[in-house]
């Protein structure tokens, strides 16, 4: 092998990896497992009481919307409502996904996980990324809601999240939030948080399975169409 085909294949090596990493995580199975979730509405919210949550789930066109960051702060923590945010900004700052265990047991020994990064590599799978949210006011609050949708807002799309809940914020995430934070006048320590954790812990094996299944699929197709180009360009050199 010459010197140039070396470079060439290693160059091919490292896009192909660029594209399987690509697709397996913007690969949504969640969204499209929960697509006919039906919208929970305040009626049921209230009938369910106090007790019982709904966050995560999908907010029907009668759930108190939060417009802005005075309001939101004014919300008894865990009480209901959503939001309709005119924009995001990704922090860079992930903690570890709240239905998610700190350790894992790998064959005869237990690997500990981070309870806060900002290593975007490692945080790609069981990490929630913290967003900045700008309210329709022009206020600002962390928020904690699935990547597509925030990947909707940046694209200016009209984004309504789940049923949401002011929370508190990671307590190993703060450090790395508190610049961002100042910035945008966001409060360091309540988020809105967007996430069904139950659905999530329950759901997370197959999403993981989906994912895996595609990303296989994606690189069977990339081997049969490299082996096809590689075979015409021998031909030619023939």
């Amino acid at each position: 092998m010459t010197m140039r085909s070396k470079i060439i294949n290693t160059i091919g090596s490292i896009a192909a990896l660029l594209v399987v990493l690509t697709v397996f995580f913007s690969i949504r199975p969640d969204a499209f497992l929960r697509r006919n979730d039906a919208a929970v509405t305040q009626a049921e919210v209230e009938a369910a009481g106090a007790a019982v949550s709904f966050t995560g789930k999908k907010a029907g066109a009668d759930i108190p919307r939060v417009t802005g960051a005075e309001d939101f702060m004014a919300r008894y923590p865990f009480e209901q409502f959503t939001v309709e945010p005119v924009n995001a900004v990704p922090t860079g700052v992930y903690e570890l996904a709240r239905w998610r265990s700190s350790t894992a047991v790998v064959g005869h020994r237990t690997r500990n996980y981070s309870q806060a990064t900002t290593n975007r590599m490692w945080a790609m799978t069981g990490y929630n990324e913290y967003t900045i949210i700008e309210f329709p006011d022009g206020t600002y609050a962390l928020a904690l809601f699935d990547r597509g949708l925030a990947a909707d807002l940046a694209k200016g799309k009209a984004v309504t999240l789940p049923i949401s809940a002011r929370a508190g914020v990671n307590t190993y995430a703060k450090p790395y939030l508190q610049n961002i934070c100042a910035e945008y006048g966001a409060d360091l320590e309540n988020v809105v948080y967007a996430f069904d954790d139950g659905w999530y812990e329950e759901h997370s094996g197959r999403i993981l399975l989906i994912r895996l299944g595609v990303t296989a699929g994606v690189i069977v197709a990339g081997a049969v169409l490299w082996a096809f180009g590689d075979g015409l360009l021998k031909r030619k050199k023939g």
